[in-house]
């Protein structure tokens, strides 16, 4: 158990206490809180805001950000739904097709993103800030600002049950496993970790910095995508307002994850313990009818209580290693010369 526990870092642990007192004054106060329904409804919810938050992680860690995601799902969805005769809320159906067009048209739109950051040498919240607005415009359009019916194939992986587990959960599973994986197993995961650091001193030693934030917004995009193919395939109707805000629930619960927005620190893991810390205070205030107005508080004020604490931790951080570089320069000229 030692073992394990020294495994987890301090942020993880922090979560997972938030989410122990959450779902304790939750319980007391909605008895039903923890039945089985509800914790299945619980994973089910989260398991979007999970998937594209591990994406979202490889972003924040490298020291960049992504503002489209949200308008980007609603995009890739927009159009695999219109190619497939698609027209209004009660006409048409989706085609097993509709998944290829939704992962093709997300990884282009975040592969785009990155390609505009090393074309245009203009800071990637900036970028990011121009294509959320571009392709919003773009669904909208394709829409008139109307709904869509999302009938059909794309309702499978949104609703399908394996084992008794919703296939949502089983997904978001897989992707946070193989992006931990990614992130702390392969170069391309060190690569993006010492991007975040510096990327002054990873240009510096000769990292193909230009590529490697194509992939990393094209993994993000392929995220978004897949969130939206499982969003949509629960709800059953594509809303004219479908992405709207999802991309700062995405970067809250990767902050609250324990995730610097400095970059150079953070867990996938803890990106999807944040995603679930946020639905079980949005299940939670559901569940007491509270004010529907007092969501966003609620969740500004976890953001702001993440970056707070974030702040301090790499002020503490940055203070360690100064003392510990001092130290070592005080030693070394103690040291006589032989």
């Amino acid at each position: 158990m030692q073992r394990f526990s020294s495994r987890l870092s301090p942020q993880i642990v922090s979560v997972l206490g938030v989410i122990v007192i959450v779902i304790v004054i939750f319980s007391i106060l909605s008895p039903g809180f923890l039945a089985l329904g509800n914790v299945s409804n619980l994973l089910l919810q989260a398991s979007s805001t999970a998937i594209a938050a591990s994406g979202m992680t490889l972003v924040i860690m490298a020291g960049w950000i992504d503002l489209s995601i949200g308008s980007l799902m609603s995009l890739a969805v927009t159009i695999a739904l219109a190619a497939a005769g698609v027209t209004s809320a009660a006409y048409g159906s989706s085609s097993i097709w509709t998944y290829f067009i939704v992962i093709g048209v997300s990884i282009a739109g975040g592969a785009l993103n990155g390609v505009l950051i090393w074309a245009l040498k203009v800071q990637p919240l900036l970028v990011t800030l121009g294509t959320m607005t571009i392709f919003s415009g773009i669904a909208l359009h394709i829409t008139s600002a109307g709904n869509r019916s999302a009938s059909g194939p794309i309702q499978y992986l949104g609703r399908a049950v394996v084992f008794g587990i919703p296939l949502p959960v089983i997904v978001a599973v897989v992707v946070v496993v193989v992006i931990a994986f990614l992130l702390r197993r392969t170069p391309f995961g060190r690569y993006v970790t010492a991007i975040g650091g510096s990327e002054r001193s990873a240009r510096e030693t000769g990292l193909p910095i230009n590529r490697l934030r194509i992939v990393v917004f094209a993994i993000s995009g392929l995220c978004a995508g897949i969130a939206g193919i499982i969003t949509v395939g629960q709800v059953g109707t594509m809303q004219s307002t479908f992405g709207v805000g999802f991309e700062f629930t995405v970067i809250t619960a990767v902050v609250v994850g324990g995730t610097s927005l400095t970059g150079g620190k953070g867990s996938v893991i803890g990106s999807a313990l944040g995603a679930i810390l946020l639905t079980l205070i949005d299940n939670g205030l559901n569940r007491v009818n509270a004010s529907v107005y007092i969501y966003d508080v609620i969740t500004g004020l976890v953001l702001l209580v993440a970056v707070l604490t974030d702040s301090v931790v790499m002020g503490r951080i940055r203070r360690m290693n100064v003392r510990i570089r001092q130290a070592g320069l005080e030693r070394s000229q103690k040291t006589p010369s032989t």
